[in-house]
């Protein structure tokens, strides 16, 4: 649910897809920014309620704020097995490009990303690395391979499967247990061409990495070799797993303590 001081915002996509956002106007000045929150898969906007805190916090701290959902989520349009990510890459855009028309900016743009929010975050800044000036990855999804593909965590290997393979040529999808998302074939393709970690490495703007070291669906050791791609970069582990769970507000502090630190 939207708090008062965020406003409702329905927007489309680049390729037409009615997307939702809310914008929360920062509460103080001088202005420091502008944030946008990028959610994981088969999540929204709120990020089990971690991103209405981290907005507050952020808009109190003098921080213009986004938070959305991709395609195929939450209130935004659109059919979970048509997710892609160079789709939800065609939503940050746009959302990028409305949260400048709103506030009447553009740049210095702080990203905060969890999960899968990684794709689409790391893509965008290596397009635009002069507009971001930092970058915070929660949880991140940084190796297709070994977090679907040949999963080697216990969430893959639940659906990235031989039964499952055998459901994604025949259906064209397979599906995550115990929800109605639908990863499609053509986003099962792009697992095995992009490479965020790769991407990732050759960043020179700050890049702060948290991640839980008892993480059953992302795998910990991409995010502990990957995470500080530069000497300007922190990677912080907690012993916790992939929700954060009883260390949200923990990582949350940390978020904002880092980003409102010059670096």
């Amino acid at each position: 649910m939207p708090s008062k001081k965020e406003e409702i915002l329905s927007y489309r996509s680049r390729d037409g897809v009615r997307l939702r956002g809310l914008l929360r106007k920062s509460d103080v000045e001088p202005l420091r920014g502008n944030a946008i929150l990028a959610h994981g898969l088969n999540n929204d906007k709120d990020e089990d309620g971690s991103f209405v805190r981290l907005s507050q916090l952020l808009a109190r701290n003098g921080y213009n704020v986004m938070r959305f959902d991709f395609r195929g989520h939450g209130d935004s349009k659109g059919n979970t097995q048509d997710v892609t990510v160079s789709g939800e890459l065609s939503d940050f855009e746009r959302t990028v490009q409305v949260l400048e028309e709103k506030t009447g900016t553009r740049g210095n743009l702080t990203i905060v990303a969890s999960s899968f929010g990684a794709s689409s975050s790391i893509l965008y800044t290596s397009k635009n690395e002069r507009l971001v000036t930092k970058l915070v990855l929660w949880n991140p999804v940084l190796d297709y391979d070994k977090t679907f593909l040949h999963a080697e965590t216990p969430w893959g290997r639940t659906y990235f499967n031989p039964q499952g393979y055998k459901r994604l040529e025949t259906l064209g999808y397979v599906t995550i247990p115990t929800t109605e998302f639908h990863i499609g074939r053509a986003m099962v393709d792009e697992f095995r061409k992009i490479k965020p970690y790769r991407i990732l490495s050759k960043f020179k703007i700050p890049v702060l990495t948290i991640h839980g070291t008892l993480d059953q669906s992302v795998p910990y050791s991409v995010s502990a070799k990957y995470g500080r791609p530069n000497s300007r970069s922190r990677f912080i582990s907690h012993d916790c797993d992939h929700q954060f769970i009883g260390m949200e507000d923990t990582v949350i502090r940390e978020t904002v303590n880092w980003i409102l630190t010059d670096k």
